[in-house]
């Protein structure tokens, strides 16, 4: 569905202490028996999309730069808690107002709002997102989609609910390597699949069994340290955590799996149609309450589909690599910074980087030898022309789904991602997974790890039935 700028936007406008006396399901019918959900319609063609940037220092920095440029974008506002981050994109842009607190932007520019595209830590993404998208707001976000299995499935919820546009920042999606990949499988090029490896750098910042801060770190004077910690805990401020370590910290980020993977493991997980996983298993080194651990290797397994027999995908982070791949040298493994490999019974396949650049049957002379031959089928998959972020805006004023919408797509991609984190707490157990039960089975304590650690501060909900 597209955007429609409400006449009923004065029911918004309420305080923020209104909207934490409203539950989530009592949002949720209220977009239902008002007809706003049914009613939206797209925005005309010759309009903008009025659009508010939450996060802009870093990858909300690159976001905006790109977004910018783009004809049919308005920028509306930007929102970031940390006003020196803030300035190099503040600069692009020096009319548009700048607030530190998403909830004040929402309250004073309800009206003026279509869209958000937000690149703010994993912990704020599903507060922020919730708000948004109940306030009738179409929704860009970063990846990882959220922190918790749980917020997965409640935004996804919120997506099917009110119908807003939404996309998922795993900006690979829109690429064509995995649709080559696809087209290759079904033409049968590469035979069944025996296995699947992916192999990454992660973490490129602090990771590891961390206690938590002393408290003896002075907050910057241009960071709101309590608008950045948002739902989470109240934590001493230290400067290995903020502004780009988070990563590595459980209340905050989703470690080197939840970063890297919703970019990295689409390729196998779109190309092959892999779904939800059986089984899986990781062998973690050590990690504490608080901080992720250094390394991990994991291994996904997923169930026999459409006459695919059952096929398992390796995971490998901390420069770890597979130590062989059929058809792909030792040399070239080394080479290789961040890729994948997916071993078929005729044919290997193997990308150079996270969103699957360079793809391409191995070894080259191989890929030459099918390309002359001209046994490689024709594209029967669409195309994208333009970036990750303009398919959003585009889908906004067209009134279609974006590329990667969270109620079809990265809802599903996203929790598989999170549930392969889960088992880096039980290191060297099997877990098995019922999709359709949605739990773990064999370890039932495991499914605890579904949920937040802490409880959420409620003043950063729009309904504190959010709060889990």
């Amino acid at each position: 569905m597209g955007i429609k700028r409400s006449d009923k936007s004065e029911l918004f406008s309420k305080s923020r202490r209104k909207f934490l006396k409203t539950s989530a399901a009592g949002m949720l019918g209220f977009f239902a028996l008002s007809g706003i959900a049914a009613e939206r319609k797209k925005v005309s063609a010759n309009d903008r999309l009025r659009v508010a940037f939450i996060g802009i220092g870093g990858r909300g920095n690159y976001l905006a730069r790109d977004l910018l440029q783009y004809a049919p974008v308005e920028p509306a506002a930007f929102c970031d808690v940390d006003s020196s981050y803030a300035a190099k994109t503040c600069k692009l842009a020096p009319s548009v107002p700048l607030f530190s607190d998403y909830r004040t932007m929402f309250d004073k520019l309800w009206k003026n709002i279509d869209a958000v595209v937000i690149a703010t830590p994993d912990h704020s993404h599903f507060p922020i997102a919730s708000w948004a998208m109940l306030s009738g707001k179409a929704v860009y976000i970063e990846k990882p989609m959220t922190r918790t299995v749980w917020e997965s499935r409640k935004l996804r919820e919120i997506a099917v609910e009110t119908g807003v546009v939404t996309q998922l920042g795993n900006q690979g999606h829109s690429m064509g390597w995995w649709r080559d990949v696809a087209e290759w499988y079904e033409a049968g090029i590469l035979g069944e699949i025996v296995e699947m490896h992916n192999w990454c750098d992660r973490p490129i910042w602090n990771q590891g069994p961390y206690a938590l801060p002393d408290g003896s770190e002075k907050v910057p004077a241009s960071l709101d340290y309590n608008l950045w910690l948002n739902v989470a805990p109240r934590t001493p401020y230290s400067k290995l955590i903020i502004p780009f370590h988070w990563r590595g910290f459980r209340n905050f980020g989703t470690g080197a799996m939840g970063d890297h993977a919703c970019h990295s493991i689409d390729w196998f997980y779109s190309a092959l149609k892999l779904g939800m996983p059986t089984k899986i298993t990781t062998i973690s080194s050590e990690y504490s309450d608080f901080g992720w651990p250094k390394s991990t290797r994991t291994t996904i397994e997923f169930a026999p589909r459409k006459g695919r027999p059952a096929v398992k995908l390796h995971w490998y982070d901390a420069a770890q690599k597979p130590e062989k791949i059929d058809r792909l040298s030792t040399d070239e493994i080394a080479k290789i910074k961040l890729g994948g490999a997916i071993v078929g019974s005729r044919e290997t396949v193997v990308c150079y980087d996270q969103f699957g650049a360079r793809t391409m049957i191995t070894p080259r002379s191989r890929m030459i030898e099918l390309k002359k031959s001209n046994a490689l089928p024709p594209h029967k998959l669409p195309r994208l022309k333009k970036s990750h972020m303009r398919d959003f805006v585009d889908a906004c004023l067209e009134g279609r789904k974006a590329a990667s919408d969270i109620v079809d797509y990265a809802a599903m991609l996203n929790e598989l991602v999170l549930l392969s984190t889960i088992p880096t707490f039980f290191s060297g157990q099997e877990l098995n997974f019922d999709a359709q039960k949605g739990i773990f089975t064999n370890i039932p304590e495991a499914n605890e790890f579904f949920m937040s650690r802490y409880p959420y501060r409620k003043e950063f909900l729009i309904s504190e039935k959010l709060a889990f």
